[in-house]
């Protein structure tokens, strides 16, 4: 069985496609390289999708993310509980001394 691999086609005005391909040169002049015009639109296709991610989520209050993220984790808890361990692994802004404790693992003095 061959899977197909495709690109889905998506249409768009000229003039947004005259716009991407104008905006591409000011992304190849701040990474200093040529790029794909594929390439550029699937830069700013997922920079937007984050940009609106943002805008619809970044207002909401801690106490609810927190619970939302831990209802994801009850229906998809393989991925959100690797993604936690791969997150506290790669170290970032947490004590893990005090998440020990806070998890009431005996730390060692």
């Amino acid at each position: 069985m061959r899977m197909d691999t495709t690109k889905p086609k998506i249409e768009i005005s000229k003039e947004l496609n005259d716009r991407i391909e104008a905006f591409k040169e000011v992304i190849e002049a701040v990474i200093d390289e040529k790029m794909k015009l594929n390439d550029c639109v699937e830069l700013i296709l997922d920079r937007g999708i984050n940009s609106m991610v943002e805008d619809l989520l970044g207002n909401v209050e801690p106490a609810i993310l927190l619970q939302s993220f831990q209802q994801l984790g009850t229906k998809h808890p393989a991925e959100v509980y690797s993604y936690i361990a791969e997150t506290l692994r790669r170290g970032g802004k947490i004590n893990k001394e005090e998440l020990k404790k806070t998890l009431g693992f005996q730390v060692e003095k």
